[in-house]
């Protein structure tokens, strides 16, 4: 409760309103047409996903706004009710982890952020943990359905799609890739190519050339700009112009992740078991889920409640992490910093404004390396040892 008062954003309901609700509220009325702002005076954000999927909130318009607000609310809540519940059959903890574990979802900053802004990231935490279970039962073209959905909603999550593709895991690939092209097709056969290409252009590719430098931008682009900004740009949600020295110290950095990674992957492939799903596989899914959410371009705070994947994966000893001080340090120190509530920082002090904008600000993109730094050091002391035996049901 305490996290949900103090949380951002002032304004309950503040990304449902403005681009969900807005959208399939225009879209109810005048059938399909533009679900962005025309007009670049709007105070209407639209909505950001591809239009397609604007068909899952036009059922909510006839509602009206609080209530199909509030109704959301539920619907969320339900769905974290579900992800624990299903987190728990995932990795079987001790009922000593199990309460842990309830805990961190009950004091979880971004997840309280994500339910008051009426965003969607907390059901794709489900969707992820219902992929997982997929493919350990067998079910790979199933759990590739569920990702590729996931990759619609948060284009971050693509990145599993390379991960699967490199892996030669088809029928996973097989599913994600179909999932995708069913939500295009229904996109355009709905929408048209026009508005399509439109939405491209207005809602993918400006935030692909900047930065965004705002305060909920947990990303290393978001991190390096704000070294420059300080506390000026904190509350400007637009892309930036970087500097040549920050196109190059990003590359360098998410070069060295994508690099870091497939060198451990492929370390680790030659003792890998043939089929079912080991614990080395639940560790290079939590690697591949961050380094999604650190190195691209625009990385919301509320993205960081899908640590909560990897945390019930660590307290129930489904991770092949080494059982020591180092890493349980790593990850209690990322949970702290990574499950902070979100909130504006303050503006005065000047001094003190311009130490928060280029340290504290950027506390859950610290949190996110911080794990990312315990999932690395285990994966590689992993390479060196036995290979679990793989782990079924």
């Amino acid at each position: 409760m305490l996290f949900w008062l103090v949380s951002q954003p002032a304004t309950a309901f503040a990304d449902f309103y403005k681009a969900y609700f807005h959208a399939a509220e225009v879209v109810f009325e005048h059938g399909p047409v533009p679900t962005w702002p025309i007009d670049e005076d709007s105070a209407e954000v639209g909505f950001v996903n591809i239009p397609g999927l604007v068909w899952l909130f036009v059922p909510l318009v006839p509602l009206g706004k609080p209530l199909a607000a509030w109704t959301f609310l539920g619907l969320g809540a339900a769905a974290m009710a579900a992800a624990y519940a299903l987190l728990l059959r995932l990795g079987r903890p001790s009922p000593r982890a199990a309460g842990m574990l309830l805990l961190l979802f009950l004091a979880n900053g971004p997840l309280v952020n994500s339910l008051r802004e009426g965003n969607t990231t907390h059901f794709i935490l489900l969707l992820l943990i219902v992929a997982l279970l997929l493919w350990r039962n067998g079910r790979e073209v199933a759990a590739g359905l569920a990702l590729g959905f996931c990759a619609m909603i948060k284009p971050p999550l693509l990145l599993f799609g390379v991960y699967f593709l490199l892996r030669g895991r088809w029928r996973i690939v097989a599913g994600g890739a179909a999932m995708i092209a069913a939500i295009v097709a229904l996109s355009l056969a709905t929408f048209g190519l026009g508005i399509n290409v439109g939405w491209y252009k207005a809602c993918i590719e400006p935030f692909m050339r900047g930065p965004i430098a705002a305060f909920n931008v947990q990303s290393i682009d978001g991190f390096l700009i704000r070294l420059v900004t300080g506390p000026e740009e904190l509350d400007n949600w637009f892309p930036l112009e970087p500097s040549i020295a920050h196109r190059v110290v990003r590359i360098v950095s998410v070069a060295g992740l994508f690099v870091g990674a497939f060198w451990l992957f492929r370390r680790a492939a030659r003792a890998r078991p043939s089929a079912g799903v080991a614990p080395r596989d639940y560790l290079e899914f939590s690697i591949v889920l961050l380094i999604a959410l650190v190195s691209t371009p625009v990385s919301w705070t509320h993205y960081y409640l899908l640590l909560l994947l990897p945390c019930g994966l660590y307290l129930s000893g489904r991770l092949a992490l080494p059982d020591d001080g180092v890493t349980r340090r790593l990850f209690w120190a990322s949970w702290l910093l990574s499950a902070l509530p979100v909130v504006s920082p303050p503006a005065e002090p000047e001094w003190l404004a311009e130490i928060l904008s280029r340290t504290v600000v950027s506390a859950w993109l610290f949190g996110g390396f911080l794990m990312l730094a315990a999932l690395a050091r285990g994966a590689f002391a992993a390479v060196a040892a036995p290979s679990p035996a793989a782990a079924k049901g």
